[in-house]
């Protein structure tokens, strides 16, 4: 049972502890801490936060005015100044080091002689990234913190006023970190190995938080991290228990402070299993975060038990998807103690909450434990480059709109174009119209659509109409040309790299990210299939246009039931009225079909989009 007695205690310990907390300072090559607004140095922990003066050379504005609280504040010196800006404002920081760099802003909205902080409304940018879009301050003071992949020699820091508004921030930091700390990408949740890149997005913090319920000073990590205690976060505190002992971390190397501190892994919330060893439960909490976003969730954990408790085998789960069967020991190569952490994305939609819970699996063991020693959640931006929840629920309207399209076009092509008798999106024959089994035929256009037998018979069948439209399923279902020479080697021909990943069982690795999650896993395979078997070598191997029509009528139905379908009659009514608009245009002479001639049909399929958005 969770015991809340022992801890103010604690964290008086922790405080007096940060004064011994030197040997654990990080020195970035790039390091900028600005007190906005103050005349004078301040002093915070083992840092020295400078005066605008000092770095008066860096900001570009209009007008700039320094203010002072009326009031003094107990949180931290650097919230009793701020500066404000009327006008859009940069600050130009320069690289030494290029790669990930942090950038913390402080905010608090108080009330000065002349201004309202409160009152303020503004934008934050910075390179092609939108950190905060039309903030209005929160009444208690806020840090909010960005991590930005730099790659060019400087970094410019935008604060833009609404109109009729001004901007302000209280301070501000800005420095480099070790490459290790942010990986260059990292496995969804639950999504059989597919992976999202990390080295180029922006990222957010949402939450990081220091289990056993103790908060751990920003002097007491190498990075200047606040770890705030779980307990708030805990969904059933009756199924805890905190734990403390540090003595217990076994780091074996330094860089482990810079993942977290050995206050960290030296605190944990176990699941409370005294009364009964054999107890099967979940320890979970819940975080507050923007629905349509991606999350980094970074899991640290530490073996500090007794040797008299039951070894550490259990499940991890994010949004109730099983992350891992985690068998703590043989991750840390059998060192009792020796710090882990675990990397995740998850993928939140409509919720405002993300969960994530440990528990005990008989399948594992029948008397394991579980523990959890803290936890992170970082934003990754979206694919507006946007950090901020306002540009989310445009992109998320737009990307359902453009999903709900492609899901449409990916079974309505096969309808309406075949219907029309059009059957290479690629190709253009010169001779008679298709009309018999076979056809002799001079083909210019793009290579990639080419059935593999033409180069050998120099004949154009049925068959080959299907292979054409085999490569068409693909181009649409990854969202790329078939040919694109930009990419590296074994990707450049589509057909190639879409059947090699679907051999090895990686074909949601190639999907287009607007599918991803908008597609049933059943239909998504049934998809897959059918244009495997358009792509087969041999045309015999082939399905038949009607075989290709009805399997497709079935991912359909796979996709959603009836009813389901019911729900979004008219929409899928005006989405499939492209298709049939579309099919039309172009099989109403014969020389539509040669201006197909070298077309990709992401180019055709991004048209379509335009007309439904200019809707």
């Amino acid at each position: 049972m969770v015991n809340n007695q022992d801890f103010p205690f604690l964290i008086w310990i922790l405080s007096i502890t940060c004064l011994l907390s030197g040997s654990l300072e990080f020195k970035p090559i790039d390091n900028y801490l600005i007190d906005c607004g103050s005349s004078t140095n301040k002093s915070v922990g083992v840092r020295t936060f400078v005066s605008d003066d000092f770095y008066s050379n860096l900001l570009t504005t209009q007008k700039s005015i320094p203010v002072n609280s009326i009031s003094s504040l107990k949180d931290s010196v650097l919230f009793e100044t701020a500066i404000v800006f009327d006008g859009p404002s940069h600050y130009t920081f320069p690289i030494q080091k290029h790669g990930r760099h942090l950038i913390r802003l402080y905010f608090f909205p108080f009330l000065a002689e002349n201004f309202n902080l409160s009152k303020a409304k503004f934008s934050v940018s910075a390179q092609n990234f939108t950190l905060i879009k039309e903030y209005r301050p929160e009444s208690s003071p806020v840090v909010k913190e960005f991590f930005l992949n730099i790659t060019s020699d400087k970094l410019v820091l935008t604060f833009s006023p609404h109109s009729n508004s001004f901007a302000y921030v209280n301070a501000l930091e800005f420095f480099s970190l070790p490459d290790e700390l942010i990986p260059v990408e990292a496995s969804f949740v639950a999504s059989q190995g597919h992976k999202q890149a990390l080295w180029k997005q922006a990222l957010e913090t949402v939450a990081r938080v220091n289990m056993g319920n103790l908060t751990v000073n920003r002097n007491l990590d190498a990075l200047w991290r606040l770890w705030i205690g779980d307990g708030g976060y805990l969904v059933h505190h009756n199924l805890g228990t905190f734990l403390e002992n540090v003595t217990a971390v076994n780091s074996t190397s330094g860089t482990t402070e810079i993942f977290a501190p050995s206050w960290v892994y030296g605190t944990a919330t176990k699941l409370y299993s005294e009364d009964d060893p054999g107890t099967i439960a979940n320890i979970t909490w819940n975080f507050p975060v923007d629905p349509g976003f991606e999350y980094l969730v970074r899991l640290h954990f530490c073996d500090i038990l007794p040797a008299s408790v039951p070894l550490l085998f259990f499940n991890v789960y994010v949004n109730s998807l099983l992350v891992s069967h985690l068998n703590l020991l043989n991750l840390t190569s059998n060192v009792l103690g020796a710090p882990y952490f675990l990397d995740v994305i998850a993928r939140v939609k409509e919720s405002t909450l993300l969960n994530v819970s440990v528990g005990t699996s008989s399948a594992l063991d029948p008397y394991s434990n579980a523990i959890l020693n803290g936890l992170e959640i970082m934003k990754i931006n979206n694919s507006k480059g946007s950090l901020d929840v306002l540009d989310s629920v445009i992109s998320r309207r737009d990307a359902l709109k453009v999903s709900k399209l492609k899901i449409a076009v990916i079974v309505g092509l096969a309808v309406g174009l075949f219907m029309a008798k059009v059957a290479d999106f690629g190709l253009s024959k010169m001779g008679p119209e298709i009309d018999q089994t076979h056809v002799s035929t001079a083909v210019k256009g793009s290579f990639g659509y080419l059935d593999p037998e033409y180069l050998t018979r120099q004949q154009l069948t049925d068959k080959s109409d299907v292979y054409s439209f085999g490569v068409v399923m693909f181009e649409i279902l990854c969202g790329r040309p078939v040919i694109d020479p930009s990419l590296p080697r074994e990707k450049v021909n589509l057909v190639e790299w879409a059947m090699k990943c679907q051999k090895t069982g990686r074909v949601t690795e190639i999907i287009d990210p607007c599918l991803v999650g908008e597609v049933k896993p059943e239909s998504l395979n049934k998809y897959v299939e059918i244009a495997e078997k358009c792509l087969a070598e041999c045309g015999i191997d082939r399905p038949t246009m009607g075989d290709v029509l009805w399997n497709m009528e079935y991912a359909l139905q796979l996709q959603g039931t009836p009813a389901e379908r019911s729900n979004h009659k008219e929409e899928e009514a005006v989405l499939l009225s492209h298709v049939s608009q579309f099919s039309s245009s172009i099989s109403t002479t014969s020389s539509s079909v040669r201006d197909l001639a070298g077309a990709s049909l992401s180019k055709v399929f991004a048209q379509m989009v335009v007309r439904e958005e200019m809707r």
